[in-house]
């Protein structure tokens, strides 16, 4: 869970590369003022998500883009950006770092945000931090650098380590983190001035709610009796149900019965019609035979007149019958023959006559019959129409209340019951909504636990190991994110022991961090933590320790260190040849002609050019 920075490079084109490369353990960067390390760790902070541009200086002229690489397991990291800002583009190599024939496998790029990336290195992916006592939100790049970045200025500071700002509740929420391993996932937040504000907002309604409500409710009126006169209104409507339920069953029985009467005498109805429409065709039929039988009867004597008139010739112009007429009318056969045709065809009609007369008999026994049912039905019917009535009529008179008033009045009494039921929620609601707004303050104490002393006795063995053998108590403030040393906060100390002190902190908390497996950046970068101690001009009373004797000490300190976690010392005091060579230190001369000037390789067009013996000394920078 930690990162373990590998080199550090700056580029341009048609310049030569500037570049650092790191020990895996601890790494010494050594030279006077204007060589360029604070700008190393300016570097180193902005490629790990630090905000802003750098300084320009004219060493950087010609240089476009930076370069960070890191490890993380068996994966190496490398991060680049434009030296004139811009977002970070983050490329790993996910295998190994080469393959058999010794050939680096490809790079990859990332699609994260590089701050969510080192979080998630870092071992504090998911983990939450108070940012305020109202929010919450998880660890940041920020976070990180704060407590593993150390600038010169921040060594001296008389300010506290938390910084200020925004941003310094959440350092001090990733500091104990750092230091025990939890974070603020179980605290509870207060209430934020939104949500105050809206609490407020609601304490308003609900009590000007509460202030119409009791203007509805009568002065004089109480629950108890509310719910008394409801029970005697349902009790009514009780009743008045059972016996509207009863007079419905026997209105359904008449019902019923008159729909069954109406259904029969549409019924006899239909026969009495059918039946008159049957006698009315035969007796019409009956008529039409004999008025048939006189026409037949009358044909039939005048054809017996003519046999009896005598033939004459025609009294105008005396021509014999026999010229006028068919002579075969006039033989004595012929009107016989039409005499028995007629005959013969009333004596058929006479037949169809008597046979129709059973069928007229039958069709008025039937109309007889149908007019009879139709009596009785209709008879049956009004009687039946007149108990219904006399149903509802007694229905009206029994009941003394009308149903209309006894819903009014339940309606009344609910709307009552229900005003005192909300009086009491919503005065249990104000009293919430009180409590809300006023929100009672309390002091988070969070729970270190031995980490504080773990960490207290690392600190304290290694400033011993520094030449501070005096100090005999070193404890951890975990609200003040600082050391007590001796009994004295770190801050009431002269700026060298502040910076030295806060160096020994910062070590201290990411070796705890890592050999507890909390979450860190596994890294500590610190800038010039000698300085301030060496300059006898500063105003210390402090300085009871020869500074050559803590410069000693702590760079043989540095030379012996294997870890955990990884420091990389940027420093002006000047380091033994001995020490410098465990140390494999970075020197940097300000000199073109001896060794290494500084971070940037020399230019003949800002400054002379080295000697040619000289030109080997950087060519590992290329």
């Amino acid at each position: 869970m930690a990162i373990t920075l590998k080199h550090l490079s700056v580029h341009g084109p048609g310049v030569l590369t500037a570049k650092v490369v790191f020990d895996g353990h601890r790494t010494l960067i050594r030279g006077p003022s204007d060589t360029g390390k604070s700008h190393i760790w300016k570097c180193i902070w902005y490629l790990l998500g630090g905000t802003g541009t750098l300084e320009w200086f004219p060493e950087l002229q010609g240089y476009d883009l930076l370069e960070l690489g890191f490890l993380h397991d068996e994966h190496e990291y490398l991060v680049r950006k434009a030296m004139s800002g811009g977002a970070a583009r983050v490329l790993v190599r996910r295998d190994d770092l080469s393959i058999p024939d010794g050939t680096p496998n490809p790079l990859e790029d990332i699609n994260q945000d590089l701050g969510d990336l080192l979080v998630s290195l870092s071992g504090a992916a998911g983990k939450l931090v108070l940012r305020n006592r109202s929010e919450k939100g998880p660890l940041t790049g920020d976070d990180l650098r704060h407590w593993a970045l150390l600038s010169q200025p921040r060594m001296i500071s008389e300010d506290a380590t938390k910084g200020k700002g925004h941003g310094s509740d959440k350092h001090v929420s990733s500091y104990s983190l750092f230091l025990s391993g939890l974070d603020d996932s179980a605290v509870e937040l207060y209430k934020t001035s939104s949500e105050k504000d809206q609490a407020k907002g609601r304490l308003a309604a609900a009590q000007a709610e509460l202030a119409r409500l009791q203007g509805v409710i009568p002065a004089d009126t109480d629950r108890a009796s509310a719910v008394a006169a409801l029970a005697k209104v349902d009790e009514r409507l009780d009743m008045f149900a059972t016996q509207l339920q009863a007079r419905s069953s026997v209105l359904k029985e008449l019902r019923q019965q008159i729909s069954a009467q109406g259904d029969a005498l549409t019924t006899a109805t239909t026969k009495l019609a059918s039946a008159t429409s049957m006698r009315e065709r035969f007796t019409l039929l009956d008529l039409k035979y004999a008025s048939d039988l006189a026409r037949l009867g009358a044909t039939d004597e005048g054809i017996a007149f003519f046999q009896a008139l005598v033939e004459t010739p025609c009294p105008l112009c005396g021509t014999p019958v026999e010229q006028h007429v068919d002579p075969g009318n006039l033989k004595p056969r012929a009107p016989t023959k039409y005499r028995d045709a007629i005959a013969a065809e009333v004596e058929k009609i006479r037949a169809l006559r008597r046979g129709l007369q059973p069928s007229l008999a039958q069709e008025q026994t039937r109309l007889a019959t149908a007019t009879a049912d139709v009596q009785r039905l209709t008879s049956s019917l009004k009687a039946l129409e007149e108990q219904e009535k006399a149903v509802l009529r007694s229905a009206s008179l029994e009941f003394d209340s009308d149903p209309r008033d006894l819903a009014e009045s339940h309606t009344r009494f609910s709307s009552l019951i229900d005003a005192f039921d909300e009086t009491i929620r919503l005065t249990g609601e104000i009293a919430r909504l009180k409590d809300a707004t006023k929100q009672k303050q309390t002091t988070l104490v969070r729970n270190v636990g031995q980490h504080g002393d773990d960490v207290g006795m690392i600190a304290r063995q290694m400033l011993n190991d520094w030449g501070f053998t005096s100090i005999q108590s070193v404890y951890v403030d975990p609200k003040a994110c600082d050391l007590v040393i001796d009994g004295r906060r770190r801050l009431s100390y002269g700026a060298g022991k502040r910076g030295l002190f806060l160096s020994a902190m910062t070590i201290a908390l990411m070796q705890h961090a890592l050999t507890n497996g909390h979450p860190h950046l596994g890294v500590v970068v610190l800038d010039s933590p000698l300085k301030a101690y060496a300059q006898k001009e500063a105003p210390d009373t402090d300085r009871e320790i020869p500074t050559a004797t803590v410069n000693a000490s702590f760079y043989a300190w540095l030379s012996r260190f294997q870890g955990p976690g990884q420091i990389v010392v940027l420093e002006n005091e000047p380091v033994d040849a001995v020490t410098a060579r465990a140390l494999n230190a970075i020197e940097f001369t300000d000199d073109y002609t001896r060794g290494r000037q500084g971070f940037y390789p020399p230019r003949p067009m800002i400054a002379p050019a080295p000697r040619p013996s000289d030109e080997s000394d950087y060519g590992d920078l290329a």
